[in-house]
């Protein structure tokens, strides 16, 4: 079992490998737009952020954007990413309770964590920490945005396997697969990933990486966000325009807007 620093720095390479960034901002950036308009944003702390592709995306749309990761893999690849596209975004390694202590980090008009990281934080006083942490990023009344996939529904059903994910790396074949393990007793998930290449023709080469999650109900996600001092909380089922409610029994996502009180 790897933490989620490790985890994530043996995946980096591959990150975006599995990642459709053009089907993906297609389909999230309408609702990230219209929610950083509605609150008057301009300044955007990307939190947990990987390999940099939403706050690139907003770089690109004309926002002062900074990323964050405790990967310093991802790190890296982001700050490659922005200096070959010719984009003014900042990229700094740090966890996110880790976000106060940021050198030069003014209060920022908008925060976002997205693509499922929150349930990396392990119990609930570290998701309220993470929280008041991007608190301290954010001005009064600042938007902050989450998304994460809709835990109230997957441990019911604990669907096993998710859609295997290939391309083309530095010219060879690879291919990720990502899968969970329930542990019931503990309430905790294994997340596993087997990363496949093929390396100059020969056998498909693998290696598989685990590391622990918490499944992140409503009901602690929001008792954090109240905890942590944010009011104006809505709930969705997905980062779509129009915008749909969230409902447990059958959303895919858990997306959260708040703001800083």
């Amino acid at each position: 079992m790897e933490d989620s620093i490790d985890f994530y720095d043996v995946l980096a390479p591959m990150f975006d490998v599995m990642t459709d960034w053009d089907a993906r901002l297609a389909a999230e950036g309408p609702f990230l737009l219209t929610m950083l308009e509605a609150a008057g944003a301009r300044s955007v702390l990307d939190a947990a952020c990987g390999s940099g592709g939403h706050a690139l995306w907003l770089a690109g749309e004309g926002y002062d954007v900074i990323g964050t990761d405790a990967s310093p893999v991802m790190i890296a690849l982001a700050r490659r990413k922005a200096a070959e596209a010719g984009l003014d975004a900042r990229f700094e390694t740090t966890d996110l309770s880790g976000l106060p202590n940021l050198t030069g980090l003014t209060p920022r008009d908008a925060v976002l964590c997205l693509g499922n990281s929150l349930p990396h934080l392990l119990t609930q006083d570290e998701l309220a920490e993470a929280l008041r942490a991007m608190g301290s990023a954010l001005r009064p009344g600042g938007l902050l945005v989450l998304q994460n996939l809709n835990y109230d529904l997957r441990w019911e059903k604990q669907p096993r396997w998710f859609a295997a994910q290939g391309g083309v790396l530095d010219g060879e074949e690879v291919l990720v697969w990502r899968f969970a393990d329930y542990l019931s007793a503990e309430e905790r998930i294994a997340f596993n990933i087997a990363l496949f290449s093929k390396r100059d023709g020969r056998d498909w080469e693998r290696q598989v990486h685990t590391t622990l999650q918490r499944p992140l109900f409503q009901r602690d996600l929001l008792a954090a966000l109240d905890a942590a001092g944010f009011t104006q909380i809505e709930t969705y089922g997905g980062m779509t325009v129009p915008t749909t409610p969230f409902d447990p029994a059958r959303s895919g996502d858990l997306v959260v807007t708040a703001r800083l009180a």
